[in-house]
């Protein structure tokens, strides 16, 4: 059952054989374009049994990292100070984007006013002035993305913080 015509019509089939392969190059830019367009996420921490952790957070990125705020005693927060590490996902079935790397826990007093004023634009959380709050902040390593089945065998775009060509 390779060939389109032979799936069931609807459904995920069709979505996941129906869009041709696009190269690095236009996959980059497409996750860019979503780092820089969209205000949502996922992330994916571990907790210390080894447990995923995984939540929404309204997010910015400024061409290096990606910022979230929370609480210090949110799990992802306690989990992300622990392992120093996460994964971020943005899109849907049809537009994965896959996002790894080190992240840090930053004292809001640490952060840039610039960057503030930004979280507070998508989340409404000013984590300057909410007691205990701090920042998340990831930088890519590894992303990965795929909008079809055909891009499937070869998803990663940047691989130890370089991108793919």
């Amino acid at each position: 059952m390779s060939e389109l015509q032979d799936l069931p019509h609807g459904g995920q089939a069709q979505e996941a054989w129906g869009k041709p392969a696009r190269s690095k190059t236009e996959r980059r830019a497409h996750v860019l374009h979503l780092l820089e367009s969209d205000n949502k996420l996922w992330i994916a921490t571990a907790s210390a049994d080894g447990s995923a952790h995984l939540v929404p957070f309204s997010f910015v990125w400024d061409g290096h990292r990606v910022s979230m705020a929370t609480s210090a005693n949110n799990p992802a927060a306690r989990n992300a100070a622990r392992t120093g590490k996460a994964r971020l996902a943005l899109g849907n079935f049809g537009d994965v984007v896959l996002i790894d790397g080190p992240i840090a826990v930053v004292l809001p007093q640490d952060g840039s006013d610039a960057l503030a004023e930004r979280l507070k634009q998508v989340s409404a959380i000013d984590a300057r002035h909410v007691p205990g709050f701090v920042y998340l902040q990831l930088t890519p390593q590894r992303i990965q993305a795929w909008w079809s089945a055909s891009e499937l065998g070869t998803p990663t775009i940047m691989k130890d913080g370089q991108w793919v060509t």
